[in-house]
């Protein structure tokens, strides 16, 4: 990568980068071999410590921002490579855990301009991203999801039955620790939004932050542990796993009476 050949040019090491970019010598290397994406702001401060003049920014620009990258194929192969992931979700059930039908439904509402081949297309590619995911031994997931997750019915009672059902089958199979956090529960760690931590053997430990619209990936190693505190806040204050089977179970049944 461009990157490295500017920074052997200088004479210098990846230590010495890594402290300029204020991540780890591991993710300057996985940048380098180009297993990893670097920020816009990184790239920035890699081109200045490297003194070259603009040259790395606009090599990114490039690559990068002259199209619309879809941050959720990003975030997939995050995933996909990932020992653990500790998610924490306020809105939806996250993509990794949805089931299809529900997945079409969150599609087609946050994209009404969407033909329904397209939804059903993004919807039938989300469930084999997860399937070949929750069918291997790893990643190891915990996840922690707001009550207005599971009591918002935001889709059809008969989906929300669905989506709750396969919640639970994922549970039973001890392929998912779930928590759910009370929506009176205090002091509520999870105001900011969603929130992911995904570890791999290979690799630095990533924080992902999502909105509706974009999701970005921090690498630094100050920002990865003080979201570790807070997803760590999140879980203590959680139900227990065994209160939160119950209470998904009850809300599947009010669904299913509904």
């Amino acid at each position: 990568m461009a990157m490295g050949r500017a920074r052997r040019a200088k004479g210098k090491n990846q230590t010495w980068l890594a402290s300029r970019l204020e991540c780890s010598k591991s993710h300057i290397s996985c940048v380098e071999s180009g297993e990893r994406k670097l920020q816009r702001i990184d790239a920035e401060a890699a081109d200045n410590a490297l003194e070259q003049g603009g040259a790395l920014l606009r090599l990114h620009d490039e690559l990068y921002e002259t199209q619309t990258l879809d941050w959720q194929d990003h975030l997939h192969q995050l995933q996909s490579q990932a020992e653990v992931i500790r998610e924490y979700q306020n809105t939806l059930v996250p993509g990794l855990l949805q089931c299809e039908d529900y997945a079409k439904e969150v599609i087609a509402a946050g994209g009404p301009w969407l033909l329904q081949e397209e939804i059903d297309k993004r919807a039938g590619e989300r469930m084999e991203r997860s399937r070949r995911i929750l069918e291997s031994s790893l990643p190891h997931l915990y996840v922690v999801l707001d009550d207005l997750v599971i009591k918002r019915p935001s889709v059809g009672a008969e989906v929300m039955v669905q989506q709750c059902r396969h919640l639970l089958d994922l549970v039973d199979s001890r392929r998912v620790n779930l928590q759910f956090f009370p929506w009176d529960s205090r002091p509520h760690a999870g105001l900011n939004g969603p929130l992911a931590l995904i570890a791999s053997e290979a690799a630095p430990e990533v924080f992902h932050a999502e909105s509706v619209y974009l999701g970005q990936s921090f690498y630094d190693t100050a920002t990865v542990r003080r979201y570790g505190m807070l997803f760590a806040k999140l879980q203590a204050n959680a139900r227990t796993e065994a209160d939160s089977r119950r209470f998904l179970h009850e809300v599947m049944k009010e669904y299913a009476d509904a």
